[in-house]
């Protein structure tokens, strides 16, 4: 590990304090909060009045700039003989390797982001998408930690910063010399998998021509809005729905199809069912009184498990004219799924709404927009950094053929920072 004795701030040396401090406010610690020494308490103030000149540019009034750090000597990311004895490396030239591949590049650049609401006492700094920084008035403070030359370092970065906004420098400056790995853009699809087609061909190894066409035809009959789909099913049971969820697993060739549709719903949905595999199967009865009584807090139309982003869902809602079923799974990597199981309800005469049915289109014809997220930013619900496009996809910039996939992407202009008046 580096030294934290060193005055100089390098990249590694800023990750330990990032790591460092990341955990110590970590807001599932508990309700008490850490605190600085009182002289890095001193430039903490100093940093809020500076960053106060700064125009706010997110809906949550924070204020952003970037700062930058040299990589430094191969000795600031740690003892070569310690990672060895640790195990960490087998020998020098590995040590090396793990050195470059975790910074690259000569320079890091950091974000660095600056909350502050006086009406409710609260303040936060964050680095790099870490939290270096929070305070809030209705906690009990507890300990405090020797951070001086850290704060010190991003006191002066964002004094340099400050005066090259005086100056009118400053923007040109980010413009011209941000990574592109820092920046937010959209690809094709069909561009990006034009530099990855072994990626194209693992996508579509699992659906034929024929079935696209004939998704892309359904999709277009299907409304936008999906208070306007009218397809309604008068009459359910919990087998019926079960029987739904087989014919989905049959076009996708799940396993256990010898077993009965209830015996497979429990082999591959959730398991977490609001109580439905204690009701009378055949009953209709039953059936409506569970939709509208149910236990709360399970998951009963996951019907194809997975993470938080790529499950697939087939949900019944109980409405006056009838039952609305609707089918959802816009995970990339479950489109196929997604796609057979909607086609297999279709063909039996299911009506059934497909949530972002268009955008599945656009992405089996290779229309489809992929959003590009800075490194730091998780890959996942980030449709709030596009909001004049509707993305579904989004990504982090590729560490292969990264020339590649940034030339042929489109990127969005950089928020032009501004001092207040």
């Amino acid at each position: 590990m580096p030294s934290e004795s060193k005055a100089r701030m390098t990249a590694p040396i800023i990750t330990m304090y990032q790591e460092r401090l990341e955990r110590a406010f970590s807001p599932y610690a508990d309700q008490t909060q850490t605190t600085f020494d009182p002289q890095s308490m001193v430039m903490i103030d100093e940093i809020f009045a500076l960053m106060r000149r700064v125009k706010p540019c997110m809906d949550n009034d924070g204020r952003e700039l970037w700062l930058v750090a040299e990589r430094g000597p191969i000795e600031d990311f740690g003892d070569v003989n310690e990672w060895i004895e640790e195990g960490y490396a087998d020998d020098e030239d590995e040590f090396r390797r793990n050195w470059l591949a975790e910074y690259p590049e000569e320079r890091s650049w950091y974000g660095l982001v600056a909350i502050e609401d006086e009406k409710y006492g609260i303040r936060a700094l964050s680095l790099g998408h870490k939290t270096i920084y929070s305070w809030s008035k209705h906690m009990e403070t507890i300990g405090e930690m020797e951070v001086a030359p850290f704060i010190a370092w991003v006191l002066e970065s964002v004094k340099g910063c400050i005066a090259e906004l005086e100056q009118g420098t400053y923007n040109a400056r980010i413009e011209a010399e941000l990574p592109v790995r820092l920046r937010t853009g959209t690809i094709r699809r069909k561009d990006f998998w034009d530099v990855f087609p072994e990626q194209r061909t693992d996508f579509f190894k699992d659906i034929t021509k024929e079935e696209i066409n004939e998704f892309a035809e359904r999709i277009s009959q299907q409304p936008d809005d999906s208070r306007k789909f009218e397809g309604r099913v008068q009459r359910l049971t919990a087998n019926t729905f079960y029987g739904y969820c087989a014919l989905g697993y049959a076009a996708n060739h799940y396993t256990y199809a010898e077993l009965t549709p209830k015996e497979q719903y429990y082999r591959h949905a959730d398991g977490r069912d609001d109580g439905l595999r204690d009701i009378d199967p055949d009953s209709p009865e039953a059936f409506l009184d569970w939709c509208h009584n149910r236990e709360r807090g399970g998951h009963p139309f996951e019907v194809c498990r997975g993470g938080n982003s790529t499950h697939i869902s087939l949900y019944v809602t109980a409405e006056d004219d009838g039952y609305y079923i609707s089918l959802a799974g816009d995970a990339w990597n479950r489109t196929v799924e997604t796609i057979k199981f909607y086609l297999a309800l279709c063909r039996a005469g299911v009506p059934v709404y497909l949530f972002e049915g268009k955008s599945l289109v656009e992405r089996v014809l290779e229309t489809e927009k992929i959003g590009i997220v800075p490194d730091g930013v998780f890959p996942d619900y980030c449709g709030s950094r596009f909001p004049d496009e509707h993305i579904i996809d989004f990504m982090n910039l590729p560490y292969d053929e990264t020339e590649k996939i940034a030339a042929c992407a489109t990127w969005q202009p950089l928020k032009t920072v501004e001092l207040e008046e």
